[in-house]
C-alpha cells in the first residue's frame, strides 16, 4: 500500500513538471497535450471503482476515460505539425490495447495489467517534454530581424 502511494506521489510530481513545463514553454500542440495528460489523469481518478483499484478485472470507467483520451490525442496528431503527438498516441494505444487484451483473456495476472496500465503514462510525460523542448530549441534558433538591443 505505501509502495502504490509512493509510486503514484511520483507520478503526480512527473505529471505537474512536464506539463508546468509544457504550459510555459511550449506552443499550442504542448499546451493542449498537457492539458490532455492533466484531464486524462483527474478523470481515470474520478472514473475508477476506488483510489486503489484491485486490477483484478477490466475497470470500465478507466477504459472508457483511455478511449477518450486516446481520441483526443489521435485528433491532436492529425491536426498539429509537430511529431510527438505521433509518438504520444502511439504510446497511448498500447495502453489502450492493454485494456482490451485483459478484456479479451480474463486469467492476465493483476498486477502485471496495472504495472503495464501505469507505464505508459511516462513514456506520454517524455514525449511531451521532449516535444517542448524541440519547440523552445526551433524558437531560439529563428534569427528575430530588427530587434533592438538593450
Amino acid at each position: 500500500m505505501l509502495l502504490a502511494l509512493l509510486f503514484q506521489l511520483f507520478y503526480l510530481f512527473a505529471l505537474v513538471a512536464v506539463t508546468s513545463y509544457a504550459g510555459w514553454r511550449g506552443g499550442w500542440p504542448e499546451r493542449v497535450g498537457a492539458a490532455i495528460m492533466v484531464v486524462g489523469s483527474i478523470l481515470t481518478v474520478v472514473a475508477a471503482n476506488s483510489f486503489y483499484p484491485g486490477w483484478r478485472s477490466p475497470e470500465a470507467g478507466i477504459i472508457i476515460v483511455d478511449l477518450l483520451v486516446l481520441a483526443a490525442f489521435g485528433n491532436l496528431a492529425l491536426s498539429s505539425d509537430r511529431y510527438w503527438p505521433i509518438w504520444v498516441t502511439s504510446f497511448h494505444l498500447i495502453a489502450v490495447t492493454i485494456h482490451l487484451a485483459s478484456l479479451a483473456d480474463r486469467s492476465v495476472a493483476a498486477l502485471a495489467y496495472a504495472n503495464a496500465q501505469e507505464f505508459w503514462a511516462y513514456p506520454m510525460l517524455a514525449g511531451i517534454a521532449v516535444g517542448t523542448w524541440n519547440f523552445r530549441r526551433r524558437q531560439a534558433s529563428i534569427p528575430r530581424a530588427n530587434v533592438a538591443r538593450y
